[in-house]
């Protein structure tokens, strides 16, 4: 083998195993639950969006509406965005808390 190209070095990896007994319960940080919650509110909320888009292009017609443009294209581009968006702003505001970003530990250190 030429200097260049060595053989890759094997590295073992230990885990520590740790036991729970029945009355250790894991604590998951609130963040995490958030996020989760988050995570399918969005995928939700883009479902509803695309499934709103798809069945108003196939409602509305292929006549011009607005600079010459199919209505479906109108309707799917310009109005329907505008009006998601205006839904997403209560969506935030209603449904996803204002958390904290750092931990506790780091801000108790910070005040040293």
């Amino acid at each position: 083998m030429s200097r260049y190209h060595s053989k890759p070095k094997k590295q073992i990896l230990i885990v520590k195993k740790r036991k729970f007994d029945s009355k250790t319960k894991f604590v998951e940080d609130k963040r995490v639950k958030i996020a989760r919650k988050i995570f399918a509110i969005a995928w939700i909320y883009f479902s509803f969006y695309l499934l709103f888009i798809i069945g108003l292009a196939y409602i509305s017609g292929t006549k011009p509406y607005v600079w010459g443009l199919p209505r479906w294209v109108v309707i799917g581009n310009i109005v329907v965005p505008i009006a998601f968006v205006i839904m997403l702003i209560f969506v935030t505001e209603r449904f996803i808390p204002d958390i904290p970003l750092t931990d506790d530990k780091e801000k108790s250190e910070g005040k040293k």
